[in-house]
């Protein structure tokens, strides 16, 4: 699912007003860093069989990752950041802070994992590609200072994750080098509203079309089912509660509309149905839930909350003697070694939805992410929101090398163009399924894994490297959520 990089929303969360940025924050002392692994959370897979077309060696030839630019002169071209021999891309991300130090450090290190592969084999459009760090630190001040350099230094911003940008003025107001506010190009590893409405954002990971009918009553949104399709077809009489992270306004907007369409398709909804619950809860404020979950003998429970807050339910639902529930669901975020490191024995057998490739295990099954993997030093160095970052960057380059194509003219505006008109599907080298990016589509390819005696396995598709891309895996549903 979707920041939880993958709850819900992504490019296609809905547009409503500004909330302040302390709500944001005041999650992350909740959640931690858990709660911020975000644009991607339920991402479903469906009990079809995996699409061929979807493995991870995608159309274009996996070998040639981050090498794809061959060295030799710059195409023609010169922009804020762009030179004949450089391309520099800003990398806007809250690492130093009090709260929850090095929060995407990882991150920032796949990103120059990727700029450091490209170099080693010619660069980016014959140029070398220069990374500039700006730690936007969970600091509004310092979030919005950082954009304003990036505009000032940088040909686009890739990999962003920012959790206080909220002001997208510098961003859409931002200048080229002939003095025309045309915007600098974010590609965004996650993005919150308003920020994932911006015209100028870019998502792999959005989940939903709901932008466009933000101002509608009802509004119209597109979510993946993937995951409960599987999970009808292998369970009968599945009904239960979910829950929603109520720190943040957002995550409202986002969630339930995906819970509705879960519930549509054959889950009942046990109680109340859908809960609001602050990250910050301890063990001891979850007991209501486990009692409705106790006397409805519920069959599943879906937690999008954090990672933190699922172990807490399921050591609670274990003391409470919970023994009905089949189906522990959490988002992305759950997927990680610390989350078995949290919950013990007690969180083994839940599942969670993915929308790129488990890199736990499927490194050894894609060469963009071996190539990373052996990069950063190993797979304790990255995170989802690393690997989201690190597909923006391949997205960036992607871009590029279609802005560049038959010697075109590269800088912000043409790189805009080849982003809005010759991203149809894009696939980031097979680590995630084909998307729309211009078009802000939804991807219907997922992967669900499940964590079984402390490590995470593949449940559907079972092949390495695939996707399940079925089109059955996309819901629309329309539904008032107060955006």
């Amino acid at each position: 699912m979707t920041a939880n990089n993958d709850r819900p929303g992504g490019a296609g969360r809905p547009a409503r007003r500004p909330f302040p940025a302390r709500a944001r924050l005041l999650a992350l002392v909740a959640a931690l860093a858990a709660v911020l692994l975000a644009a991607g959370c339920s991402a479903s897979s469906s009990s079809g069989s995996s699409n061929p077309s979807a493995s991870a060696t995608s159309s274009a030839s996996a070998a040639a990752t981050q090498s794809a630019s061959p060295a030799g002169s710059a195409g023609p071209g010169t922009d804020i950041g762009l030179t004949a021999t450089t391309i520099k891309v800003g990398v806007i991300a809250d690492v130093n802070n009090p709260l929850v130090p090095g929060l995407f450090k990882d991150s920032v290190t796949a990103v120059k994992a990727w700029a450091a592969g490209l170099n080693a084999n010619g660069g980016l459009a014959g140029r070398k590609v220069v990374v500039d760090f700006c730690d936007s630190q969970l600091n509004p001040n310092a979030t919005t200072n950082c954009v304003i350099k990036a505009c000032a230094n940088d040909f686009a911003l890739v990999g962003t994750s920012a959790n206080a940008l909220e002001d997208l003025s510098d961003i859409d107001g931002c200048k080229n080098a002939a003095g025309k506010a045309i915007g600098i190009a974010n590609l965004a590893a996650f993005a919150f509203p308003p920020e994932s409405c911006d015209p100028d954002t870019y998502l792999v990971s959005g989940l939903g079309s709901y932008c466009a009918t933000a101002k509608d009553n009802p509004q119209t949104y597109t979510v993946p089912v993937g995951d409960t399709r599987y999970f009808l077809a292998h369970n009968s009489d599945l009904h239960g509660i979910w829950l929603y992270d109520s720190d943040d306004p957002t995550f409202k907007i986002t969630e339930t509309p995906l819970f509705k369409a879960e519930s549509d398709l054959g889950i009942k909804e046990d109680g109340q149905g859908f809960y609001a619950v602050s990250g910050a809860a301890p063990q001891s404020a979850l007991t209501p839930y486990i009692q409705q979950i106790k006397a409805s003998g519920s069959t599943f429970v879906y937690d999008d909350v954090t990672t933190s807050a699922m172990a807490l339910l399921r050591r609670e639902a274990q003391l409470q003697g919970v023994t009905s529930v089949k189906v522990w669901l959490c988002n992305s975020g759950c997927y990680d070694p610390t989350f078995y490191a949290q919950g013990g024995a007690t969180v083994n057998g839940t599942y969670a939805s993915l929308v790129d490739l488990p890199y736990l295990s499927d490194y050894t099954a894609n060469p963009a992410l071996d190539k990373l993997v052996t990069e950063v030093g190993g797979t304790q160095n990255l995170d989802n929101n690393a690997i989201n970052s690190f597909v923006a960057a391949l997205l960036f380059q992607d871009a590029v090398e279609k802005a560049t194509a038959n010697g075109g003219t590269l800088d912000r505006q043409t790189l805009f163009n080849a982003l809005n008109n010759d991203e149809t599907s894009f696939d980031g080298d097979g680590i995630v399924g084909p998307v729309n990016i211009g078009a802000r589509a939804s991807s219907d390819c997922s992967v669900l894994v499940q964590l079984v005696n402390g490590v995470w396995q593949r449940v559907d598709p079972t092949k390495p490297g695939t996707f399940d891309c079925s089109p059955d895996n996309l819901a629309t549903v329309k539904m008032n959520t107060g955006a």
